[in-house]
């Protein structure tokens, strides 16, 4: 049904009159508190308890009406907006059942665990940079592995070591070329 216009609204039968929320909470306050988290609360149901998409919005919506008949008790509305989502999402499952069925071993096999999907290809670098690592100076090795295991950038790197930027980058292309001597000495030792 289309909204009605406000000055239609004093003229229209009383059926038709929309209804006054059941409490002393303002329609735009609660406008903004079900904007605010009403996203919260589905992804909660559907990320935490697995409730599917459409029920959790349902579950929302019937925390809000509950929101509604006990705002006046309701002393921390975040954290009883979540308890209030959580209690109905363990309830929707008691309800309804957990009927998760077993994990067939043959859609298992077609499906392998990610981290070994290229094992075979990176366990023999992992290996070769391991041992290369062992064989630089300690300093060196520790600039090598926060920069590219662990993901720092030039800047954080000097900081932690206490230098400039530009002294750390030229003391990471020093390090990467004696680790790419010491593999190239590595590997002319295996081929002898």
């Amino acid at each position: 049904m289309p909204p009605m216009a406000p000055e239609a609204m004093d003229d229209a039968p009383e059926d038709l009159r929309p209804l006054p929320l059941p409490c002393s909470v303002d329609e735009n306050v609660f406008a903004r508190i079900y904007e605010e988290n009403c996203g919260l609360l589905v992804s909660l149901a559907v990320r935490k308890f697995q409730v599917p998409t459409v029920d959790a919005e349902a579950l929302a919506h019937e925390v809000f009406l509950s929101y509604l008949r006990h705002a006046g008790e309701v002393r921390d509305l975040h954290h009883w907006l979540i308890g209030a989502i959580c209690n109905a999402s363990r309830y929707y499952w008691r309800k309804h059942g957990r009927n998760i069925e077993q994990l067939d071993t043959d859609i298992a096999a077609e499906r392998p665990d990610p981290r070994s999907r290229n094992v075979l290809f990176d366990l023999p670098d992992s290996i070769a940079l391991d041992e290369v690592l062992e064989r630089m100076p300690p300093r060196w090795a520790q600039i090598l592995r926060l920069r590219y295991l662990d993901g720092y950038s030039i800047k954080e790197i000097a900081e932690q070591q206490g230098v400039t930027s530009k002294y750390m980058q030229k003391l990471v292309g020093k390090c990467l070329h004696r680790a790419q001597e010491i593999f190239n000495g590595m590997r002319a030792r295996k081929d002898q």
